[in-house]
């Protein structure tokens, strides 16, 4: 949530980078996105989990991407662990299957979180943007709102201020994801038995809580039949509090799901060009 794929920019091709090493002569494509009512993706008039599924699916119909690796944070964390248990494993043996062959999910489970952005919301609507004719203007105006610089960035991540003409203006559809944030702190899917048979890891912060309890736990082992819990150093940002450790991790999880260190592996997933969605 209030975040884009220019925050993905730095990790993710890093980790697209460590990938094509991993594989040798494999190369991984790499698709980056950002959810609805984000970054350059149109602004709707709703907001929630399933539709972010629905955008994901619509994606990979549209560009005929098959067996993915689905990766995402926080919200979207949920939302490719919500899309795996809608739309199942990959099954090469099914014609019209797109679901993903396995996902990474940082620092989210499939849960409800008690947590808020309401106070960022706040911010942002008390910015005075007609006053702001660059970044610093903005960032002087957020000094007096908001107290941690960390905060303050994440923020100025989605303001936008043209170059040539000064005029600011915020990026994601704040009056929506305001109203509709509940929806995505929500876990939708209410059947007790649906399961992800293909390999999945949680990478969590040690000093986040969205990974730290048992109902967290559980919910995982519940869903999630193949999957792995790692926990790094760092808070609920840990692409970029931990992002060598949090890469390392993604490799050595891909590198044995698919077979990267096996000849016969690296044979294969050469002709099939492995697909990453972040």
């Amino acid at each position: 949530l209030l975040s884009n794929r220019r925050g993905w920019g730095g990790f993710a091709k890093k980790l697209h980078n460590a990938l094509n090493l991993a594989g040798r002569e494999q190369r991984f494509r790499l698709h980056c996105l950002d959810s609805r009512n984000h970054g350059d993706s149109p602004h709707t008039d709703y907001h929630c989990l399933q539709t972010i599924c629905e955008d994901l699916q619509w994606y990979m119909e549209e560009n005929e991407i098959k067996a993915p690796i689905l990766i995402g944070h926080s919200m979207g964390g949920k939302a490719v662990l919500l899309h795996g248990l809608l739309h199942g494993h990959y099954c090469p043996s099914r014609a019209h299957s797109f679901g993903p062959r396995c996902i990474v999910a940082l620092d989210a489970a499939p849960c409800k979180y008690d947590t808020s952005h309401q106070y960022m919301f706040e911010a942002m609507e008390k910015l005075n943007l007609k006053a702001v004719q660059n970044r610093l203007d903005a960032e002087r105006q957020l000094r007096k709102i908001m107290d941690y610089a960390a905060e303050r960035a994440y923020v100025m991540a989605n303001l936008d201020v043209d170059e040539v003409s000064g005029d600011a203006c915020w990026i994601p559809n704040l009056d929506v994801l305001k109203r509709d944030e509940k929806n995505v702190h929500e876990w939708p899917l209410q059947d007790p038995g649906a399961e992800f048979h293909g390999p999945t890891l949680f990478i969590g912060g040690n000093m986040s809580t969205r990974l730290t309890t048992t109902r967290h736990l559980e919910a995982i082992d519940a869903h999630f039949k193949k999957c792995m819990v790692v926990m790094v150093e760092g808070g609920h940002f840990v692409h970029h509090a931990a992002q060598y450790d949090t890469i390392e991790h993604i490799v050595d999880f891909l590198t044995e799901c698919l077979n990267l260190s096996d000849v016969e592996g690296i044979s294969y997933w050469k002709s099939q060009r492995p697909t990453l969605l972040v």
